[in-house]
């Protein structure tokens, strides 16, 4: 049922107007053709069932070329901001235009560094900042980044029980891209067993989370497009995940 689900949720994502979408539907849109088109450079026959790797990557460039323009407005709010950048910098690890990264990471350091200043300041203490330092981290190799986005993660983790339902789910995946980036060797032992063994206990909260989101979605008029890119990529990742399982290389 999940598999037809996601060609149908596809089959429509593949037919929206991107520069008419709004602005908070485009990470969830951006982050699920990631998903579809990593699924298809590994496994090339899915290109019958999704379409070819340039065309997916060509609706991955429109998206970033829409958020390369959103990072223009200086009077965002900082945590949008910051939101966008790393969806930016996201974008550009498959489509690599210069044009991207430098604009990501001039309003990165514009963000993190105040007006003058040689050191990082963070304006606010959320899943977007913890990113967007992981991100900086990554790019430049620059140590701050790291042990702040670590700082942050493990404040998260204190007070994860009183996030609520939206805070679980933007934390979990910053806990998520903190590992992938940074990576949890970085962190004292104790602090990375406290890591692992809370995304065991959380991963059921969040499947859980994720499935609620997905049968509201199945019960809605879908004319919700921040919903709609949510799920779009939660369904991307599982598809992937599933392709994975059947096909993957056993060690």
């Amino acid at each position: 049922m999940e598999k037809n689900l996601f060609r149908e949720v596809y089959k429509q994502v593949c037919g929206l107007a991107l520069k008419d979408c709004p602005p908070s539907s485009l990470s969830g849109l951006l982050h699920g053709y990631l998903s579809v088109y990593s699924m298809v450079r590994v496994y090339p026959w899915l290109e019958d069932e999704y379409g070819s790797l340039w065309d997916i990557h060509d609706r991955i460039r429109e998206i970033a070329r829409i958020i390369q323009e959103l990072l223009k407005d200086k009077d965002l709010p900082v945590d949008t901001r910051a939101g966008y950048v790393v969806d930016l910098m996201d974008a550009y690890q498959l489509y690599s235009d210069l044009n991207f990264l430098n604009t990501a990471l001039d309003a990165a350091y514009d963000i993190l560094t105040p007006w003058g200043s040689d050191k990082i300041v963070l304006p606010c203490c959320t899943p977007n900042i913890c990113r967007l330092l992981c991100s900086c981290y990554y790019f430049t190799g620059e140590m701050e980044n790291g042990i702040l986005a670590g700082s942050l993660i493990f404040e998260a983790l204190g007070s994860i029980r009183d996030l609520g339902r939206q805070g679980l789910m933007a934390w979990w995946d910053t806990f998520c891209f903190y590992e992938d980036v940074v990576g949890a060797m970085e962190l004292p032992e104790p602090e990375r067993e406290r890591l692992a063994e809370e995304r065991v206990r959380l991963a059921v909260s969040v499947k859980q989370e994720e499935e609620e989101m997905i049968e509201r979605f199945v019960l809605s008029t879908r004319d919700d497009l921040e919903l709609f890119g949510r799920v779009f990529c939660i369904l991307a990742r599982r598809e992937f995940a599933i392709h994975d399982k059947l096909y993957g290389k056993k060690e």
